[in-house]
């Protein structure tokens, strides 16, 4: 079962994405500053999130140098399902509150469920809550681009040169 635990402090939130007690995600995510520091097996990288809009709120996905690579789109003034875009790959979101929170990502539409996990918090009076979220949903979805990433990776065979 993947899990993601949620740990609250001051200024900063802490997320661990588990699968089968591996950790295989590590987010901490700091709102004053709008980055993320985002750690799988293989890679570290900054994150920067930032909003836009007024009515509409869209999350704004930026490499370490400033660049957008991807966005988060709430659907309907919703803050359980909406849209990731992450370098034109696009991932729908749905978060079930109930008594056990899961994050269902699809991919496409809400027919092709791609990933899903529970929220686990360390306070049971928190809920999951839209603004906090962002960054979990967008490094979720990261986690899972870097997956397919690999996938789509060509291959090269050895050539023999006479």
């Amino acid at each position: 079962m993947n899990i993601v635990s949620v740990k609250q402090l001051p200024g900063q939130q802490d997320y661990l994405l588990k699968e089968d007690d591996k950790t295989v995600l590590k987010l901490r995510y700091k709102k004053d500053l709008h980055t993320a520091r985002v750690e799988t097996e293989k890679e570290r990288r900054v994150l920067i999130i930032d909003d836009e809009g007024l009515l509409k709120t869209k999350s704004v996905l930026k490499n370490e140098y400033g660049i957008r690579i991807g966005s988060l789109n709430y659907d309907n003034f919703s803050d359980t399902n909406g849209l990731v875009d992450i370098e034109n790959i696009k991932y729908r979101f749905i978060v079930k509150n109930g008594e056990v929170p899961e994050l269902n990502i699809y991919k496409g539409s809400r027919r092709n469920l791609v990933y899903n996990c529970q929220l686990v918090f360390d306070d049971i009076s928190s809920r999951i809550k839209g603004s906090q979220t962002a960054s979990l949903i967008i490094a979720v979805s990261w986690y899972l681009f870097l997956k397919e990433a690999v996938k789509l990776a060509p291959s090269f065979n050895a050539a023999i040169i006479l």
